[in-house]
C-alpha cells in the first residue's frame, strides 16, 4: 500500500498532535530500518528538532497516538496487512509495522 492511501486508513488520527510527527517517523524508518535499533536517537530525536518539539513530549504524543490507533481498531489493519496477531504495542513497534504496510513512498 502506498503512504498515502495507508494515512487515509487512519484518518482518525490526523487530530492529534502527534500526527505529524508520526509520519515524520515512518517515513524516516522506511527510508532506513536500520535506525529502529537507534530509535531514539535516530528517529525520535531528529523528529523532535524538525517538529520542534522536546522528546518527551514527542514520545507523550507517539503513545497517545498507539493508544488511540488500538481503540480505533487500527490492530485489525495490522493483522490484515501483515498477518498474525498484533496485541499491545510500544510505539517503536507501531512505527515499525505502519512502514511495513508501506510497500512504496
Amino acid at each position: 500500500m502506498h503512504m498515502d492511501e495507508l494515512l487515509r486508513r487512519i484518518y482518525y488520527l490526523k487530530s492529534y498532535k502527534g500526527y505529524p510527527c508520526l509520519v515524520s517517523c515512518i517515513k524516516r524508518v522506511k527510508e532506513d530500518e536500520s535506525r529502529l535499533y537507534g530509535i531514539r536517537k535516530q528517529v525520535y530525536c531528529p523528529v523532535a528538532r524538525e517538529h520542534g518539539v522536546k522528546l518527551e513530549n514527542l514520545e507523550k504524543n507517539l503513545r497517545t497516538m498507539r493508544d488511540i490507533f488500538q481503540i480505533r481498531g487500527g490492530t485489525q489493519l495490522l493483522e490484515t496487512q501483515l498477518g498474525g496477531k498484533q496485541d499491545s504495542l510500544y510505539p517503536r513497534e507501531l512505527i515499525e509495522a505502519l512502514a511495513e504496510c508501506i510497500t512504496d513512498m
